[in-house]
């Protein structure tokens, strides 16, 4: 606050400079918290993140704006060199686990890397439309419910309608989520519309939803909705201070890693 106060916020090219400086750091901008720190009014920003839209550096959305960030490589790129934070994000919830009775876990990386620490000697049963997700869970030991369906590339995991037919026959305990981005404004999102509907499939037949997601995708925001906050009880990341003090004020459970 101190810097702020000796910057001049009367110009707008300062004023844009700090909001660039802020989505180099991938933090995504609200616009009525970053008006009244700025000391100006919420026209004023519009006007700036207009300009630096129109640069290219952001994307406005509802309520602020998020960072440029290219799509998401597809699967099985990702799948070949996964997110460093995965494994540390993976342990934290392997204790979540415990004693419960049936779990979804959803398609991706990151749930790849959960399946793959399920906790010791865990009884549950695992439901999942991913094939790589139910072979890392059953190479820890656990009884597996495959969903099928039609495979999406971008998850690898089954969509449709056959998908979500299945999922609803189906009561669990926790559901597990990854995400493509979860930005304050928009929820949970998924660039793809059928894994967006599995996705809110299995959150809706669960009796807690959790979400597991590394500090970089709480900058992103993907084509497609899947959950408020309001529906969202445990958010798992690596992320902190200001990146998940929107969530907690939601009403979000964080666990950071």
């Amino acid at each position: 606050m101190q810097v702020i106060a000796m910057l001049d916020l009367n110009c707008p090219q300062t004023r844009q400079s700090l909001i660039a400086e802020r989505l180099d750091a991938g933090q995504p901008l609200i616009a009525a918290v970053l008006a009244e720190e700025l000391g100006i009014s919420v026209d004023t920003l519009r006007r700036d993140l207009i300009a630096l839209e129109q640069r290219g550096l952001l994307k406005r959305v509802r309520g602020g704006a998020v960072p440029m960030t290219p799509p998401l490589p597809p699967y099985a790129i990702r799948a070949e060199a996964p997110e460093p934070a995965l494994g540390v994000l993976a342990g934290a919830v392997a204790p979540m686990l415990v004693g419960l009775g049936t779990v979804f876990l959803d398609g991706g990386t990151t749930m790849n890397a959960v399946a793959a620490q399920l906790p010791d000697g865990f009884a549950g049963l695992v439901v999942t439309p991913a094939p790589s997700v139910a072979l890392a869970a059953l190479a820890r030991g656990a009884r597996v419910h495959l969903i099928g369906g039609a495979l999406c590339p971008d998850g690898a995991m089954a969509t449709g309608g056959e998908a979500e037919r299945a999922i609803t026959a189906i009561a669990a305990d926790l559901c597990l989520l990854g995400a493509c981005g979860l930005w304050p404004g928009f929820g949970l999102s998924a660039e793809d519309s059928a894994e967006a509907g599995v996705k809110r499939a299995m959150a809706r037949a669960s009796g807690r939803v959790a979400v597991i997601a590394s500090g970089s995708k709480l900058a992103r925001r993907g084509r497609h909705h899947v959950l408020g906050l309001e529906e969202i009880d445990v958010l798992v990341t690596d992320a902190e201070g200001a990146a998940t003090a929107p969530f907690r004020a939601a009403g979000v459970e964080v666990k950071h890693v």
